[in-house]
């Protein structure tokens, strides 16, 4: 039996309710309108999913999350590919969305899923 994935999206403003459907695996789901600076080590330290749209993640925080397996950017956010390398999480990215400017919720699920499938092989 697999470890439950503990997924945290750090502004989920960028996305309405029903945009973002509930991923088809198990799953503790933690998501905050948006998020400060010192909030990131707290609200994604026992995350194994990190999502963010534009909280950045920068060596100093990724040092500090030792369950973090991977990140998915579905917007600007910077995060520190280098310090993501260093530990082995894998950063992934979603394309905006041409017509609304926002990724479709479908489409960060589908990925999610995928994602955590694929590791679970």
């Amino acid at each position: 039996m697999s470890a439950k994935e503990r997924v945290a999206f750090l502004d989920r403003a960028a996305f309405t309710a029903d945009d973002l459907p509930v991923p088809n695996f198990e799953h503790n789901w933690s998501e905050y309108p948006a998020s400060e600076a010192a909030d990131i080590v707290p609200r994604l330290f026992w995350a194994t999913t990190a999502i963010t749209h534009a909280c950045p993640l920068d060596a100093n925080s990724l040092g500090q999350l030792h369950k973090l397996v991977r990140v998915i950017v579905t917007g600007s956010a910077w995060v520190d590919a280098d310090a993501c390398a260093a530990r082995g999480i894998a950063v992934h990215r979603l394309a905006v969305s041409e017509t609304a400017g926002e990724i479709p919720g479908r489409m960060l699920i589908d990925l999610l899923e995928a994602l955590v499938d694929e590791a679970r092989r």
